[in-house]
């Protein structure tokens, strides 16, 4: 009925196990089944995410086979699935202490612990599996401990176990993929550089390789150098969708909308258009200001999919540009139901807010960002603005002090509190912060001089602008 390694040889025997075994649960009949076809059943019910027939699979071979500890590991699987971590972790325990040479105990027990949260016991608990499992589950072993020091902030660990299964798998890709995640989450894009580059030296056709030397150089925000890195992936295969698009995303970083767009559109040619797609095209034209081109491509990628938040924050963008700041909002209100973390779209809401002052309704959207994303570098200038607009000066200079807390070495907000202060009469004060702000980034001054022109004819001002001109 089965063959040595208890794989059903062909579908015929596995269709009269099923159609024996949904007979015994209707109840029209009695029948035996041994341990492991009652493993092929559960396998196969799970496999076709037919969880409740799993379940009364796996209960009638626990009463038929109570003490199988295949069928045992299978139970503390589901305790686990339904929640309940240390029962699982207890009928584990247990099940170790009679098998105690089963790898998959202790990848079962890896896993519970994942799902507890508790990274450190699920490293160890993988670890212990690496000596016993079969040659040919190492490499998966290998990047499921990356992914817990990854989950543990411990990215050198996780590199170095992605390193053992890139040396040892067939199919190098996606653990390069995997790779290049480590690298950014870890901010060492300059490692990642340097990886990739090596990489290429010995496998200079591997798409996979170019394609994350080509986000990582993007991360960079070395966009020319991404677009060659994503040009070579087309070298290598011409219909390889995501480079195209990340051409074109390069190219608008550029704001060179019109290569852009080529890239958007020449990706269509190998493959549909997805939503995202179709927005970064809407955005393209949004900057070149053909606002019934951006519309229609952000109308159509919500076609595409109705919970893409983007387009709709685009439309609303769109609308507050043509004029009609109460649309706007409507469309960014849909946005945040959809991606209320998105801080960019908190600040626009608030700034169409101002526009229509609801000056209420704008501060709640600041301090929803300043909880999310104190760091934000637009947050605190756009906060004190509103109360400039209102004419509480007061609170602007106190607003401005609050983001310095976050933002210590932030020139811009140094030079927004020196105007602010300036608007509130604390013209000393201001000198002294315009004087840091100087030390700090003197260039900026120029920002100074968009937010509040009439400071170019302050002589005070100008002054101490040429005394800390660098020499």
């Amino acid at each position: 009925m089965v063959n040595e390694n208890f794989q059903w040889e062909g579908e015929f025997n596995l269709e009269k196990l099923l159609h024996r075994f949904e007979k015994m649960m209707k109840g029209s009949v009695n029948a035996y089944f041994d341990a492991e076809e009652f493993e092929m059943l559960i396998d196969y019910y799970q496999s076709n995410f037919n969880h409740e027939a799993a379940k009364s699979a796996l209960q009638f071979a626990l009463e038929m086979h109570p003490h199988n500890h295949r069928l045992r590991l299978q139970f503390a699987k589901q305790l686990a699935a339904d929640g309940h971590y240390m029962r699982a972790i207890e009928l584990l325990n247990e099940i170790e202490k009679a098998e105690p040479e089963d790898a998959d105990i202790f990848m079962a027990k890896g896993s519970v612990y994942s799902m507890m949260l508790d990274f450190s016991k699920a490293v160890s608990e993988y670890e212990k599996a690496l000596a016993m499992v079969d040659e040919d589950e190492i490499e998966d072993l290998y990047s499921t401990i990356a992914f817990e020091y990854e989950n543990l902030g411990s990215f050198d660990k996780a590199l170095s176990y992605l390193f053992k299964a890139l040396e040892i798998t067939a199919s190098p890709d996606q653990v390069l993929y995997e790779i290049g995640m480590c690298y950014e989450m870890a901010n060492e894009i300059d490692q990642a550089l340097k990886f990739y580059l090596d990489y290429i030296e010995k496998h200079p056709a591997n798409i996979a390789a170019w394609f994350n030397l080509g986000l990582a150089f993007h991360h960079q925000e070395k966009y020319e150098k991404a677009i060659d890195a994503f040009e070579y992936v087309l070298a290598i295969d011409d219909s390889y969708v995501p480079a195209y698009i990340n051409i074109g995303q390069g190219y608008a970083a550029l704001e060179e909308y019109e290569k852009a767009l080529e890239a958007f559109h020449e990706s269509e040619i190998y493959e549909e258009a997805e939503a995202i797609t179709l927005y970064y095209i809407g955005e393209c034209h949004e900057k070149m200001q053909d606002y019934d081109k951006a519309l229609q491509f952000y109308n159509t990628a919500l076609e595409r999919d109705e919970f893409l938040p983007d387009a709709w924050a685009g439309i609303g963008v769109i609308k507050d540009e043509l004029g009609d700041p109460d649309k706007g909002i409507y469309y960014l209100e849909k946005a945040l139901e959809l991606d209320g973390l998105n801080t960019e779209f908190h600040l626009i809401i608030a700034d169409l807010y101002i526009k229509t002052k609801r000056y209420e309704k704008a501060k709640e959207h600041f301090q929803r960002i300043e909880e999310l994303d104190p760091q934000d570098p637009d947050l605190w200038k756009e906060y004190s603005y509103m109360y400039i607009v209102m004419g509480e000066t007061g609170k602007a200079v106190q607003v401005l002090k609050t983001g310095l807390i976050h933002q210590p070495a932030n020139a811009g907000l140094i030079y927004r509190l020196a105007a602010a202060l300036i608007l509130n009469k604390n013209v000393s004060q201001a000198y002294l912060y315009l004087e840091t702000a100087l030390e700090l980034d003197y260039e900026g001054y120029a920002e100074l001089f968009e937010f509040m022109p009439s400071l170019r004819q302050n002589p005070r001002v100008t002054e101490l602008i040429l005394l800390h001109m660098p020499q």
